[in-house]
């Protein structure tokens, strides 16, 4: 620990002996307050980005060699919509979130191959990782409220939060003995929002629908957003053309458990991952099989609105 403290406490010394040189009449910038982490919590944070960063840069190596491989054959048959495609994967090369392991458009299906494989691989590693560390986190935490260190605590607890949302997006969907795939039991829904909308879920999928003359779903003022499923984009396509109007898109395949689920409003923001605020609640109803939820969204403006939809108990 001790080389730790030491060149805090010589950058310490350094920025006052700067403060005190500041000349007469003007005032030492402000700088923002860094917030800082308890050290047991430091470290564990610290140890778990090496090994992930030693874990996926391995496999970002390996992927890169075979892609490179296909890369050179697509070259020298003259393919260069494929080889343009291969140099896209490898520049977004480890890919770590399901929003980008959608391959490329005119990716040439060995590269489509090692695609999915760096995929299943990454996916894994990530999740072993994240269930490696959430236990040691769960005790670090508990001995930081021991020790009467609340802020400290709840910094422990929003990573391991963090930790097991990570591993819930990228854990494949669990299957039933006889290979039929199992209703999820919770899933997130993100979209922006502008007016009086409606999401369907029932057991084979969910769907959008606009009752009236409200933007559609990511269509407000132009706009062109995909709405998000656990984080994977789905751009809804509608039977309709124009960014207003009553319309229905198409279904997004997800097992629920509809009708017997519940909402929640995780965060209403003006953009996603900002700033929580405060809107017109949403609703919920059952209508025959389906759950609905609606949110009215009276207020200007659009917003982004994260909702986690859950098994009812």
């Amino acid at each position: 620990m001790k080389s730790f403290f030491i060149p805090c406490a010589t950058l310490l010394l350094s920025c006052m002996a700067s403060a005190q040189q500041t000349p007469p009449g003007q005032a030492a910038a402000k700088e923002s307050p860094k917030v800082v982490l308890p050290a047991a919590l430091a470290l564990e944070i610290a140890e778990y980005d090496a090994k992930r960063d030693e874990g996926l840069g391995r496999l970002k190596s390996q992927a890169k060699t075979q892609l490179e491989e296909v890369l050179k054959d697509q070259m020298q048959a003259g393919k260069l919509e494929e080889a343009n495609a291969i140099n896209q994967l490898i520049a977004t090369l480890p890919v770590t979130s399901p929003e980008k392991a959608n391959p490329p458009e005119k990716l040439p299906s060995a590269a489509v191959t090692v695609l999915k494989d760096h995929v299943n691989k990454a996916f894994a590693g990530i999740c072993g990782l994240n269930q490696l560390f959430i236990p040691r986190l769960d005790k670090v935490k508990v001995d930081l409220l021991k020790l009467g260190d609340l802020a400290g605590a709840n910094a422990t607890e929003a990573k391991i939060r963090e930790l097991r949302e990570e591993t819930d997006l990228l854990s494949p969907p669990k299957q039933t003995p006889g290979g039929r795939e199992e209703s999820v039991t919770e899933f997130t829904v993100e979209a922006l929002i502008d007016g009086g909308s409606q999401l369907h879920v029932t057991k084979e999928g969910i769907y959008w629908m606009v009752p009236g003359g409200e933007a559609k779903p990511g269509k407000h003022e132009g706009a062109n957003e995909a709405t998000y499923v656990n984080g994977s984009r789905w751009k809804p396509n509608w039977r309709l053309e124009g960014d207003r109007g009553p319309d229905t898109s198409d279904v997004y395949a997800i097992k629920t458990t509809a009708p017997k689920v519940i909402v929640e409003t995780v965060s209403v923001s003006k953009k996603r991952f900002g700033k929580n605020e405060t809107r017109t609640p949403v609703v919920s109803s059952v209508k025959d099989d389906h759950f609905v939820v609606t949110i009215r969204d009276p207020e200007g403006g659009s917003r982004w609105y994260k909702l986690r939809i859950k098994a009812v108990p």
